[in-house]
Parts: C-alpha cells; structure tokens; sequence
C-alpha cells in the first residue's frame, strides 16, 4: 500500500463500490428513473387521448369540451400534475446525484488520508528501527566499556531505559500501523490478511 495514484484510485474505487450509503442512493435513483418512466408513459398515454373527449353524444360533455372545460380540462390538468410530479422527482434524483458525488469525495479523500497517514507510521517505525539499531551498537560499546571500569553504572542503566523506550516506541508504531489499516479495511470492506497484502 502507498500514495501512488492507482492504489489511492484502487482503494478510493473499492470503498465507493462497498459503501452502503452509495448503494443506498443507487437503489433510490434506480427507483426514481422507474417513476419518472412511468409518469412519461401517462403522461403520452393522455395526451394521445385527448381528442377522444371530443367524441361523446352528449351536447353538453361537446360543448364543455369545446370551450374548455369538461374532459378536456381534466385530461389538461391531469397532465400538468403529472408534468409537476415529474419535474419534482428530476428534482430529488439531481439532489441524489450530488450527494452520491459528495460522498464518493469524501471516500476518496478518507482513503487518501488513511494512506498517508500510513505511510508516516511506516516512515516513523523505520526511523525508531533504525534509532534502536545505532542505540544497540552504543549500547554494547559502553557495556564493553562498563566491564572495563570506564563508565558509571546510572549511565549504563539509563541505556537500558532508552532501548526500552524505543521498544516502545517501535511497538506504538506498530498500533498504529494496524490501526490505520484496520480503518482502510472498515472503509473499503478489504481484510488484510498479513502485512504482504499492504
């Protein structure tokens, strides 16, 4: 694992396709687009059928229709709900459409930041690494140097403290090296299963 761009796009991609709320937002899209096909379909299907109001043996029904009332003006106003509706769903289905891009975003940038914030663990371990490894050597010149009399007993034992700390220090690392993982794997639904896979 690191901060190339086809990992972050690798990982960032993994979280997208496994996070529940984009499913979420898929599903209610998905739902929209049938409603917003159906509304279409009745819609056309009154509109084709308009001029059947015309036809009618009642002169009443005729003359309401020819001046504006009647089936006519309920089919008219039947289409316009339907147009309405239609236009308020276009309206939640954009608003869905930029929340399924926020969150993608906000994805990608969680990703991004776990990444690098991995890699600092790992750059702060090799440091301690490193530390422990010129204190062994240290470590070791001054025993030789305490066996020979040269060298006081406080500062002897403040070494073995400092090998301690770095200890430490190194198993911290550690934690937290598991913990970023840990939190990649919530976020893209990977489990990794040994540090090879990172």
């Amino acid at each position: 694992m690191d901060s190339s761009s086809e990992c972050i796009e690798l990982l960032a991609e993994i979280a997208i396709a496994n996070s529940p709320e984009l499913v979420t937002l898929d599903e209610q899209i998905a739902l929209i687009d049938k409603r917003l096909e159906v509304a279409g379909k009745r819609i056309e299907h009154t509109s084709k059928k308009r001029w059947t109001n015309y036809l009618s043996t009642d002169p009443l029904r005729i003359a309401a229709n020819i001046l504006g009332g009647g089936d006519v003006q309920r089919n008219n106003i039947a289409i316009a709900d339907l147009e309405v509706k239609s236009a308020e769903l276009e309206a939640y289905r954009a608003n869905l459409h930029r929340r399924k891009a926020e969150v993608s975003s906000q994805l990608r940038e969680q990703v991004l930041g776990l990444v690098l914030e991995y890699e600092a663990a790992v750059r702060q371990y090799s440091l301690v690494e490193s530390q422990l490894a010129n204190h062994q050597v240290q470590q070791q010149i001054m025993e030789i140097d305490y066996r020979f009399g040269n060298g006081s007993t406080s500062s002897y034992l403040a070494l073995i403290q400092e090998e301690e700390k770095l200890n430490n220090q190194l198993v911290h690392n550690q934690s937290t090296q598991l913990e970023i993982v840990s939190k990649i794997g919530q976020i893209t639904g990977y489990k990794f299963k040994n540090k090879e896979n990172l």
